[in-house]
């Protein structure tokens, strides 16, 4: 799990740069990590509660929207073309595709609910004081547990 979550989450920090759905691939890197480390879990909720809270910024305003709608649409079409025409560069038009589709996917409903849901969860968890389990002793203790519960 540690080399299967570290490659996908170098994935995404290269898709940061290069095109692709960059913080898509590194939450799903960090939720892959999570399943072994606290650390992890720590960091999905920071980088979800971050996301979620851009997101809805975004999609908040009807000039917000219509950016994002236009823009997505921009990087469907060119990404397909790029896939199309460019034998050699097939894979970043995929990827840019994909990012399109990405951002356009958070207008839908259900993930608007989850975005409201994301936002009002880190705006409670704002104001209450850390959680007692919270300290940096545990940054690299694994969370999996042996046969009998214990951990390990």
């Amino acid at each position: 799990m540690l080399a299967v979550g570290v490659a996908v989450l170098g994935a995404g920090v290269a898709m940061l740069a290069l095109p692709g759905p960059g913080l898509l691939v590194i939450i799903v890197g960090l939720a892959v990590l999570a399943t072994e480390f606290a650390w992890a879990e720590r960091a999905l909720d920071r980088t979800t509660t971050k996301a979620a809270n851009a997101a809805s910024k975004v999609s908040g305003s009807r000039t917000g929207r219509l950016a994002l709608i236009v823009s997505a649409i921009a990087m469907i079409g060119g990404g397909a073309l790029v896939a199309a025409l460019a034998g050699d560069f097939r894979v970043v038009g995929i990827s840019i595709g994909i990012a399109g589709a990405v951002g356009l996917a958070t207008l839908l409903p259900s993930v608007q609910r989850w975005l409201d849901a994301q936002t009002s969860t880190s705006a409670t968890s704002q104001t209450e004081p850390d959680a007692p389990d919270a300290h940096p002793a545990d940054a690299l203790t694994p969370i999996s547990t042996t046969k009998n519960g214990a951990t390990p």
